[in-house]
């Protein structure tokens, strides 16, 4: 009984949009609280304090980038953030463990929530990432995770309730999520000097991986599409 009131009140809170919308309020109304102290130096400000955290930075980001994640933040942003904070050097796996975490314990806890309950949060998506997994198995997380512009923490929750295994999410979501995130964080790594080589080829790298991954999605999608309904005339 206690497991199915602790399950329900899980499911209430992924539904209600109030814990992305604190999230993000919160992530915002720090950005705007040191760009009003500290105007344009906002950045630096950030960056000197997380550079005295010492080796705690990166730990703190880590466990923060996967509370985010957990709670629908897009991964795209936190790449950003990551890249500004500790440069596309560091930033790069610092922001891929923190988005793994929050994946990890996305899975998790999607695994103990009904399937109705996903289903609602994920409408029509849900069918679709089934059929890809009934036709290419657990090589689907990672054509999914390829593409820049999907549901990354949705698409956790949604593979929770399916029958794939965890090792079979995490490989794939590992090897996935790592051409986006290397663009994103170095997006925001460079993006005080958006004249830089680096900047420009970040821009550059972000169209190609869109452009893949709009080809990828629209061909696996036709691949998976029922096939249509036989005429009156083809079944007489």
């Amino acid at each position: 009984m206690r497991t199915e009131v602790d399950r329900t009140s899980v499911e209430r809170l992924l539904r209600s949009p109030w814990p992305r919308l604190v999230l993000l309020a919160v992530f915002l109304g720090t950005a705007v609280v040191l760009a009003l102290t500290h105007g344009l130096d906002a950045v630096d400000v950030a960056k000197a304090w997380v550079a005295d955290l010492g080796v705690l930075g990166p730990v703190v980001f880590v466990v923060l980038c996967a509370v985010a994640i957990m709670g629908f933040l897009p991964a795209s942003l936190l790449c950003a953030v990551a890249g500004v904070l500790f440069g596309p050097v560091l930033g790069i796996p610092v922001v891929w463990a923190g988005a793994m975490l929050g994946a990890a314990g996305s899975f998790l806890v999607g695994r103990g929530l009904s399937k109705d309950a996903v289903e609602s949060l994920a409408g029509g998506r849900m069918a679709k990432v089934n059929a890809l997994l009934d036709r290419y198995g657990a090589a689907t997380v990672f054509v999914l995770r390829l593409l820049p512009l999907g549901p990354f923490a949705l698409l956790n929750y949604v593979l929770a309730v399916t029958s794939l295994p965890l090792r079979g999410f995490l490989l794939g979501t590992g090897l996935g999520i790592t051409p986006g995130m290397i663009v994103y964080t170095a997006l925001g790594g460079t993006a005080e000097h958006p004249s830089s080589p680096a900047f420009l080829l970040s821009i550059g790298a972000l169209v190609v991986l869109t452009v893949v991954g709009a080809v990828v999605a629209r061909r696996v999608t036709k691949r998976v599409e029922p096939p249509p309904a036989p005429s009156p005339q083809e079944i007489a």
